[in-house]
């Protein structure tokens, strides 16, 4: 599978295990208008909004072929020998082109608006080849490419015609047969021959704008478009006999890929997810009209607005996004030492769960994953009840009864008869409900469904949203955060205040309950998060570091340490004991909203207004053994270094001291061989094994040395070895191509200033010992 992400293409092995193979960048920064993949896999083909079409050889992800278009395109297709290739300009040209040499072939003209449909029909060794090509004015023509002419021109639609298709006719091999489906709502069928005749035999109307049709085989033809709707029509009476469940959502079906021969389909939906179903297998099937999905593939979920850890063994993750639907999606393997997993598993499969009229604003689930809450802006909460034959969750209770968006919702952390006897829901209505959950039968057969309408307990919160809630480790308290600026501490079996936490100074985006000590964290609008004692409910810490609003916060580390998120893209873990951020983690370019941690911190999650998640692996350990590895290292470098230097061995001393990339150390090696030079060495500079090593130093480590030289000149005590240094640089090597290392022409600019003060602090103390000499001149005189 190929897919564009703005101006890069991403090349996805979906068999036997999902990940990426290829990751293809266009240099010229253009967003991708048109791809295809030809049906032997073999190469691929886009177009970008810079008018430039390349083709890819997809088992090495090398760009073969670039040529110019002569408009945008964003209508191309491919025919089935993986020959031949057509773009659909807005211009209305067609052009076609040799896919393996790289040529145009054909440039057809004719139509009078821009292209919005092609198909290809032919045969490997015949004599037939056609294309079909439909515009936006509804005009359809059909070419030979054999002969390079229009053979038929029609227009029988009033609008963008979005679906063709052709198939040689059942009873009669010179007759073809033709589908167009288009956005004024009808597919016309017809027939025709290469010759003049072309007949319309049938209009039928698909009761939904049509965004793709096509033939399944000479009984049935598809067509998908508006209301997310894909179904199956007999050509014979024109009645739908089967089609997909429309979604609660509003969307669009804006693409179908069929595959394995039109036995299943891929539906492109608006929101970027692909939802794969089977036909053969639904036309099988007479009793139900309905066709089910077989899997799906997300695409971007936008804002992630909350999300949590759910499923029997807790490797999916919920999401609150802006949709009604809510989503489940796959953690990926972050365990380096399970060998088990193909780290480079690409978890790409969603489960959609309906049931939400309206976009979810929160999330929660129990401990053991098999119970998910959701609050929604349809001013209700439900409760999901996972089904362990169906290995699926199902809707189990809905909560109605707030007047407005419900923003918050809460499970129970303490399940003594193994299911949450109670759900906790905060709305915008400025009110918290605690509600009783019904008692699950035993057994995990078909669930019955609970619509509650009556909570236990109504209490006026706030006077503003309440934008999270979070209950006690022990569930005998719980606590909301609004945006009035305080956070509210409840009694949850009654429902009555225990005490009001202002301190603040904006709106309280999160609250968080530590699980072993009796505190509570609260973040703000104000950039700030801030430490509560449960005991005198008095601010013990606030920790100050974000720049922006923090939205969400949670203690991890048995409460040794604090993790937050803000709206400034950042996640910082801080010190509980001394309130210092010890590490900061950029990974987002959007506000995160969205945080859950797993294993007291182990693993952090992470989801921005961009849909990007990023997940983060606890490395304490790792770091740990990596620093003791670095100063054990570190250690026996210098005592090989001391060691070289008590046995004058200036070359090994020399050399490793420049590896360190240490500035003092080096420093010494020099300065110990000028005080333990020899007069036999009178000659040299420093002596003859050390100038040796000097001339023979590479472009690298020349620079290094001259940047260490600048360094020293700038101080009159080290100002000498410098100076000895750049000499022996200056004598042992090439001075024209000591320019034409990089950077070494700046160096040597950092280096003159100070130089020359050296030699003008020289000059003046031998001219003041000429004073000094006439004095001593003149004393004797005297004498």
């Amino acid at each position: 599978m190929a897919t564009p992400i703005l101006d890069d293409i991403k090349i996805v092995q979906l068999k036997p295990v999902k990940k990426i193979l290829h990751t293809i960048s266009n240099n010229d920064e253009q967003e991708i208008t048109a791809l295809k993949v030809t049906p032997d896999g073999k190469y691929l083909i886009f177009v970008s909004q810079a008018q430039l079409l390349k083709i890819v050889n997809v088992s090495t992800g090398k760009i073969i072929k670039s040529m110019k278009v002569s408009s945008p395109s964003y209508i191309i297709d491919c025919d089935k020998t993986s020959t031949l290739v057509t773009i659909g300009g807005t211009d209305g040209s067609v052009v076609v082109i040799d896919i393996e040499n790289g040529y145009i072939t054909h440039s057809l003209k004719g139509h009078g608006g821009t292209i919005s449909s092609l198909k290809f029909f032919g045969e490997l060794n015949s004599n037939i080849w056609l294309l079909c090509s439909g515009d936006t004015n509804g005009m359809v023509k059909i070419w030979d490419l054999v002969k390079r002419k229009c053979i038929h021109t029609v227009q029988e639609h009033t609008s963008p015609v979005r679906g063709v298709d052709i198939v040689e006719s059942e009873n009669d091999t010179d007759v073809l047969q033709l589908v167009t489906g288009g956005r004024d709502n009808i597919v016309n069928f017809w027939e025709f021959n290469l010759k003049k005749k072309c007949t319309l035999v049938k209009t039928i109307p698909a009761h939904q704008q049509i965004e793709s049709s096509g033939f399944i085989n000479h009984d049935f033809i598809y067509t998908a478009g508006s209301d997310a709707v894909f179904q199956v029509i007999s050509l014979k009476n024109g009645q739908v006999i089967k089609r997909t469940r429309k979604p609660i959502e509003e969307l669009f079906i804006i693409g179908v890929l069929p595959i394995l021969n039109g036995t299943e389909y891929y539906l492109v939906m608006s929101d970027q997810s692909l939802n794969l179903i089977d036909v053969q297998g639904a036309l099988e099937e007479e009793e139900d009209e309905l066709i089910s999905s077989k899997s799906c593939i997300a695409g971007n979920h936008g804002i992630i607005a909350d999300m949590t850890f759910v499923g029997p063994d807790l490797k999916h993750l919920a999401l609150a996004t802006n949709s009604p639907t809510l989503r489940l999606i796959p953690v990926p393997n972050t365990n380096k030492s399970d060998g088990n997993e193909d780290e480079s598993f690409l978890p790409i499969d969603v489960d959609m769960y309906e049931g939400h009229e309206d976009l979810l604003n929160a999330i929660d689930s129990t401990e053991d994953g098999l119970w998910i809450a959701t609050a929604s802006k349809d001013h209700s909460a439900i409760v999901w009840k996972y089904n362990t034959i169906k290995q699926k969750f199902t809707q189990y209770a809905r909560f109605s009864g707030h007047s407005s968006s419900v923003t918050a919702v809460g499970l129970p952390n303490v399940m003594p008869k193994s299911y949450p006897e109670y759900l906790l829901t905060a709305s915008n209505d400025l009110t918290i409900k605690k509600w009783k959950i019904p008692k699950p039968s035993a057994g995990d057969e078909e669930v019955e469904f609970h619509d509650v309408k009556i909570s236990e307990y109504t209490r006026r919160a706030h006077e503003k949203d309440i934008n999270a809630l979070s209950i006690s480790p022990n569930d005998s308290i719980f606590a909301t955060a609004s945006y009035d600026k305080t956070c509210k501490i409840w009694d949850l079996e009654t429902g009555e205040s225990v005490a009001t936490l202002s301190n603040h100074k904006r709106g309280l985006w999160d609250v968080s309950f530590c699980q072993f000590d009796k505190i509570i964290a609260t973040c703000s609008g104000d950039k700030t998060i801030k430490i509560w004692s449960l005991d005198t409910f008095s601010v013990i810490k606030t920790l100050e570091g974000h720049t922006n609003a923090v939205q969400k916060c949670s203690f991890i580390n048995k409460q040794n340490q604090l993790v937050s998120t803000g709206a400034d893209g950042l996640i910082k873990i801080w010190d509980i004991s001394n309130g210092e951020c010890i590490s900061t983690l950029d990974g987002h370019n959007n506000r995160i909203w969205a945080l859950c941690v797993q294993n007291d911190g182990d693993l952090i999650v992470s989801a921005d207004a961009d849909g990007v998640f990023q997940f983060w692996r606890d490395c304490t350990d790792e770091q740990r053994e990596e620093d003791m590895a670095k100063e054990k290292e570190r250690i026996e470098q210098e005592q090989s270094l001391q060691n070289y230097l008590n046995e004058r061995d200036w070359t090994n001393a020399f050399l490793l001291a420049i590896s360190l990339d240490h500035p003092m150390r080096l420093f010494n090696v020099l300065r110990e061989s000028l005080s333990t030079k020899h007069e036999a060495d009178k000659e040299s500079i420093f002596n003859k094994e050390l100038d040796h090593v000097i001339s023979t130093l590479d472009d690298k480590q020349l620079y290094l040395l001259m940047k260490r030289c600048r360094d020293w000149n700038t101080n009159a005590r080290t100002h000498n070895v410098a100076q000895r240094t750049l000499r022996c640089i200056l004598q042992k090597h090439n001075i024209t191509k000591l320019s034409e290392i990089p950077g070494v022409i700046q160096l040597i600019d950092g280096i003159i200033p100070y130089t020359q003060k050296h030699f003008t602090r020289v000059d003046n103390l031998v001219e003041q010992s000429y004073i000094l000499d006439y004095a001593l001149v003149e004393m004797d005189r005297l004498l």
